[in-house]
């Protein structure tokens, strides 16, 4: 028999109750997640764009200040994604 199975009225309303709250937390970060996602392919796009014209019009130097840039924005996405996921509700 399923431990549920055996719950109070109240107990399986406060179950309820966590679970609700539960799935709205959940909605909220797969929003925010999404966001970030969008958020972070734009700004590839755009920085590719930037770094396909510096290389069009002969500017390494333009091109390795925006490998850099990618480099150090990737690294706060990423520090960001691992600290969301790391949360405790």
């Amino acid at each position: 028999m399923e431990p549920e199975a055996n719950l109070t009225l109240e107990e399986a309303q406060r179950l309820i109750a966590y679970l609700k709250a539960e799935l709205e937390r959940q909605r909220a970060v797969n929003a925010e997640m999404r966001r970030a996602a969008a958020e972070m392919a734009r700004a590839f796009q755009e920085s590719l764009a930037r770094s396909h014209q510096a290389a069009q019009d002969g500017d390494l130097e333009q091109v390795r200040r925006i490998v850099i840039e990618n480099r150090q924005a990737w690294s706060e996405w990423l520090r960001q994604i691992v600290e969301a996921a790391g949360r405790k509700p």
